[in-house]
């Protein structure tokens, strides 16, 4: 039987590969990991650059937040808005998106802010990686999850579900110490140190993605931002790790990666308007409509559209529409349960 393929999935997946112009240069395994807007170079001296400058680098910095703009705005009727307040549609696009890939500047600020100077630092052409060890010898959450895709023993073997919890919980000292990151995906977090089926010492990868500073963000809307990307891409991680295991099997597992995820986290506030954001419609991805709780109007043009804007976060996070409606409802049912628990004692 003929197959209708979405030509927007080819642009998406042409993107995509025209973008990740290197993958992390680990040492011990061929990473899955791949590095954007900027590819990684080792220099005559000995450095190790994430360099920015090239044409398919600026490429990738505008289309990203041209992307962005609608996904973290979440206008339900963007149409409507352009019809009936004209200047209003054009106060929403500028000055930009919520959160974009930064400027080597913009983003050496973000590490400096998130005290991460002795791992990352300024370079004319880009961002030094200071810490070389962490992308030749680290092991990427990610890779963890990705390990029965890698043809290497040194990946093989961990705890996925204890890589979650050490995550989780080094998210929210991040969030306490810090603010928000700016973006957290299952390939944002490397573990320094393995130890048999272990892992330990969690650092955040290089931190690019920057929140605009022109726009009147909320600091527990920083950290809900942050945690849903991280939710939503750890259930659909989980999904496809599990894809072998019979469905109620693989539906548990999701459930539990999750709800790992959202325990070890911790707050309740956060995790209540990660919840509101999920019922919002946020992260924008077609499965949407099936989900019960959620609001899309059925007759907006941004609903009607929706397979376009869904491109950035397919190609971020997860690319199977499959999975989408699930990841969701279960996203919504962890954050409930964490939200209904009596309020743990103020932290020390």
């Amino acid at each position: 039987m003929f197959k209708f393929e979405n030509p927007l999935n080819k642009v998406r997946d042409k993107i995509n590969s025209t973008v990740n112009e290197s993958n992390l240069p680990t040492a011990d395994h061929q990473s899955t990991l791949g590095v954007y807007g900027g590819k990684i170079e080792n220099t005559p001296d000995g450095k190790m650059i994430w360099n920015n400058q090239g044409a398919v680098s600026q490429i990738d910095k505008w289309g990203d937040a041209i992307l962005r703009t609608y996904d973290d705005h979440v206008v339900k009727n963007l149409g409507e808005l352009f019809r009936r307040h004209p200047r209003l549609f054009f106060q929403f696009l500028a000055p930009g998106a919520k959160r974009y890939r930064g400027t080597k500047e913009e983003i050496f600020e973000n590490i400096e802010r998130l005290g991460l100077i002795e791992t990352y630092g300024l370079d004319e052409k880009g961002i030094e990686i200071k810490d070389q060890d962490l992308y030749r010898h680290g092991l990427p959450l990610q890779d963890i999850y990705r390990s029965d895709l890698i043809a290497s023993e040194s990946v093989q073997g961990f705890d996925r579900f204890q890589a979650l919890t050490l995550s989780s919980q080094y998210l929210r000292k991040m969030h306490d110490e810090y603010g928000g990151i700016g973006e957290v995906n299952i390939g944002d977090i490397i573990f320094k140190e393995k130890i048999d089926d272990q892992v330990g010492q969690p650092v955040l990868n290089m931190p690019d993605i920057v929140f605009n500073n022109q726009k009147e963000i909320g600091e527990k809307e920083k950290k809900a931002t942050d945690m849903l990307d991280f939710l939503i891409s750890v259930g659909a991680e989980e999904f496809r790790r599990s894809a072998t295991e019979e469905e109620l099997v693989r539906l548990n597992n999701v459930r539990r990666a999750m709800q790992t995820v959202v325990e070890n986290y911790g707050d309740q506030s956060v995790i209540s308007l990660v919840k509101s954001y999920i019922k919002r419609g946020r992260l924008t991805l077609l499965g949407d409509k099936k989900v019960q709780g959620i609001d899309l109007p059925p007759d907006t043009f941004t609903t009607k559209n929706r397979a376009l804007f869904t491109k950035h976060n397919e190609a971020r996070i997860v690319n199977n529409h499959g999975i989408e409606t699930t990841v969701k409802e279960i996203g919504l049912e962890v954050c409930d349960q964490l939200i209904k628990k009596e309020p743990d004692a103020p932290r020390a």
